[in-house]
């Protein structure tokens, strides 16, 4: 591997990894392998102290995600200003019908198109969505786990989409639709089902994922048109709940 850092003079250390790795990331595809912190201090002659300094820099502006055991990833590039867009005023109910639209649709296409390096890391959200205990963390840990299946589409443009749809539903808190908190079968049944996903998309099975993901957000437009009127705006039907039936 060799790229050239985008900026040379009286840098630190640290600061000739970071644009070194910039400029990689920058080149290279969302989902691929980042060179370990040993390489990189090996190709720029410096600490491993100064390369890790580097990478968690990357990390903590969101262009890279590090997995224990598996190595570091490219992931959104320019996140910071994809953060900072204006986004619509959306509710609940515009949220979950996005989310029934694309969620089979990216699961169906992550089935030809992940590689073994995004099984790993859509694993790894699986397992942080199965070890949340706080319902804000599992509400969250659920978006990251589909945003990870997303970025296996290999389309930009849906991950992206994708995106937008967690920094709408992250504006709207956490903490909304209390009075969906779930109980421990229902945990457990969803939890079942995002194992299944997760196994259909690495069988490759095409159908059963899509099956599988419609039937996910169908049960959660459901249950929030059980709700509360003020919550779930009854003078409306919500888009597609039989679409993918």
């Amino acid at each position: 591997m060799s790229h050239v850092p985008l900026t040379t003079g009286d840098l630190t250390p640290a600061e000739r990894a970071y644009d070194y790795l910039l400029a990689y990331v920058e080149q290279a595809a969302e989902g691929r392998r980042l060179p370990s912190e040993r390489a990189v201090a090996n190709e720029l002659g410096i600490s491993r102290q100064s390369a890790r300094a580097a990478f968690h820099h990357l990390e903590e502006n969101g262009c890279i995600e590090r997995i224990v055991g598996s190595g570091s990833f490219v992931r959104h590039a320019g996140g910071a200003a994809m953060a900072d867009r204006n986004l619509p005023d959306v509710g609940i109910l515009d949220v979950l019908e996005v989310r029934h639209i694309l969620e089979p649709m990216i699961a169906a296409l992550a089935t030809s198109r992940a590689t073994g390096d995004d099984f790993v890391r859509i694993r790894a959200k699986l397992t942080v969505l199965q070890k949340a205990t706080e319902p804000q963390d599992y509400k969250a840990a659920g978006y990251a786990f589909w945003q990870e299946i997303a970025q296996a589409t290999r389309n930009p443009l849906l991950a992206a989409m994708y995106r937008m749809l967690i920094d709408c539903r992250t504006h709207l808190g956490w903490d909304q639709l209390k009075g969906m908190t779930i109980d421990a079968a229902k945990r457990a049944a969803q939890l079942r089902l995002a194992e299944e996903i997760y196994e259909a998309l690495k069988a490759r099975a095409h159908g059963r994922a899509r099956s599988l993901a419609a039937e996910r957000t169908r049960n959660m437009l459901l249950a929030v048109i059980d709700l509360d009127a003020e919550i779930a705006r009854p003078r409306w039907s919500p888009l597609g709940v039989d679409d993918h039936g």
